[in-house]
């Protein structure tokens, strides 16, 4: 668990963890990473590890959570600039915000820790799917959906290196899955 205050001084500190362990993660295996190495990467004290993080893994946490609050509230903005009139189409702004962050989902890919990004995933989107109108019991059968396919593209299109330009892959991806679900070939 991370306990990063919300004080500068804090929020700092986490950034200078991250940071210290990206570097560290280029050079070696995220499970051979120390608290030592990680905190003398950083260059902040072992005291100021234990204050905001209980673990190395929470370090990856926190950014993810991060990285996914930003995510909805780049969403949002996306389809207020779109109009009302307008689908809500959450690929497309997705695919663009992770071209951008996608550090994160490659040090999670690395650590073999997607399961974070799907832990952030739930908890920024749950709240979303049950204002669509989603009944209760099926919630997180929609979550896992969504995750699920959401999480398998980004990966894929990160490890095949970002060869498609965002909004091209969402427009591809889109028709696709229409196709799948209209032709009911998703099973």
């Amino acid at each position: 668990m991370y306990h990063i205050k919300d004080d500068p001084r804090s929020i700092q500190s986490g950034k200078m963890l991250y940071d210290g362990l990206a570097m560290l993660m280029r050079e070696q295996a995220f499970d051979t990473i120390t608290v030592t190495e990680l905190v003398k990467a950083a260059e902040v004290g072992r005291a100021t590890f234990y204050r905001n993080f209980d673990t190395i893994e929470d370090v990856l946490r926190l950014r993810c959570d991060q990285v996914c609050e930003g995510l909805v509230a780049y969403v949002i903005e996306y389809q207020q600039q779109q109009g009302t009139g307008a689908p809500l189409p959450r690929l497309k702004p997705m695919l663009r915000y992770f071209d951008v962050h996608s550090d994160i989902i490659e040090l999670l890919m690395q650590a073999n820790h997607m399961d974070m990004l799907a832990a952030a995933f739930r908890k920024e989107f749950e709240p979303y799917l049950t204002m669509l109108g989603v009944e209760g019991k099926y919630v997180g059968y929609g979550l896992t959906i969504r995750i699920g396919v959401a999480t398998s593209i980004l990966a894929y299109w990160l490890e095949t290196g970002k060869q498609q330009p965002p909004d091209e892959l969402a427009d591809k991806l889109g028709k696709m899955m229409q196709r799948i679900v209209l032709q009911d070939q998703f099973m």
